[in-house]
């Protein structure tokens, strides 16, 4: 009976470790201005390239509840502080196979933001994805540029 106990004990340890939410990869690579990459996803919802800057806690859960729509289990939105920092999220497109790697360059009266050219892969896959990118950046009332 104890032994039962045990293997039931440890089978439940076993199931409660592999149920994490999902991981998050490519976390807290930041660059010389201060912007921090805190998420890369493979999948937007979103059909045309877009970049979005969110400023507030209510801008943050509704454009995780869009990407949330076909995800179980959801993407936790991060905690952020809106009132040193804001978000800016780089959605792909369809055609769109790896991330953007964005620079950010701090001007007198206005930040501008590149999209670095990625290498292609070599290998081509027949996956349809639209990744997106989340940034962290320091709260700025400068407007934003963004050069491609």
């Amino acid at each position: 009976m104890f032994r039962y106990s045990i293997c039931l004990f440890l089978a439940a340890i076993i199931q409660l470790n592999s149920c994490k939410s999902t991981a998050q990869s490519n976390l807290q690579e930041s660059n010389e201005m201060g912007m921090e990459l805190i998420l890369n996803e493979n999948y937007s919802g979103f059909e045309q390239e877009e970049y979005i800057l969110i400023k507030n806690q209510k801008d943050l859960n509704a454009f995780y509840g869009k990407i949330n729509r076909t995800r179980k289990p959801g993407l936790t939105p991060p905690s952020i502080d809106f009132n040193s920092e804001m978000i800016l999220i780089w959605c792909g497109d369809s055609t769109a196979s790896s991330y953007a790697d964005l620079k950010l360059n701090e001007k007198v009266d206005i930040l501008q933001i590149h999209k670095l050219k990625t290498t292609a892969s070599k290998e081509e896959n027949s996956f349809i994805v639209s990744p997106f990118s989340v940034y962290k950046l320091p709260l700025s009332t400068k407007t934003l540029k963004i050069m491609k």
